[in-house]
């Protein structure tokens, strides 16, 4: 029963994650529809008859306090950071055949 149980738990865990979501989302499209929602590729590449499209999306993370339920006189207060996102997209013919997704994190240092 415990096998089941963490079997589910893991498709679970994998069919949602975002990266199945563009799967699902984009692949077998044209490009258009990404460069729609996420505006002109950064960089191109050509191999071996297929063209590597680099994507970039940046979101800004503010500063938060970490509940710690007021029991603490000093508060823990995690630093603002700049998320990076890089999509890398392979086209083939103009269709999307697959993509990848890697994220990076900036803190802004502060002292």
């Amino acid at each position: 029963m415990n096998r089941i149980l963490l079997f589910v738990l893991l498709i679970f865990m994998i069919s949602c994650g975002p990266l199945h979501k563009l799967h699902k989302t984009y692949i077998g499209q044209p490009l258009s529809s990404m460069e729609d929602e996420y505006g002109k590729a950064k960089s191109i590449f050509e191999k071996n008859g297929e063209t590597l499209y680099i994507f970039e999306k940046t979101e800004y993370l503010k500063s938060t306090e970490i509940s710690q339920h007021k029991l603490t006189l000093d508060p823990m207060v995690t630093p603002e950071a700049k998320k990076i996102m890089h999509y890398y997209v392979t086209v083939k013919d103009g269709i999307i055949s697959n993509i990848k997704l890697e994220s990076e994190y900036e803190r802004k240092v502060t002292k």
